[in-house]
């Protein structure tokens, strides 16, 4: 089984990534919104870019590739 399988292969990693980019999406924008310094707010963004890349992941894995088609009948 390919490592990518064993990360990405669960649908709870496609809720992850969504729950994450969620996070770091309001997060930044309230933290704007607030006054945040700089760190804070860098922060929120790299949550949120790390979520973007557990989605992004699991549909890249959980696409079907060309080796794994059916033949046409």
């Amino acid at each position: 089984m390919p490592v990518a399988h064993v990360l990405f292969g669960n649908h709870r990693t496609l809720i992850m990534g969504i729950l994450g980019t969620m996070a770091g999406v309001v997060g930044s924008v309230g933290g704007i919104s607030a006054g945040a310094g700089v760190l804070e707010i860098l922060g929120f963004i790299g949550i949120g870019l790390l979520g973007l890349a557990l989605a992004v992941g699991y549909v890249v894995v959980a696409s079907p590739s060309k080796g794994r088609r059916s033949p046409r009948r």
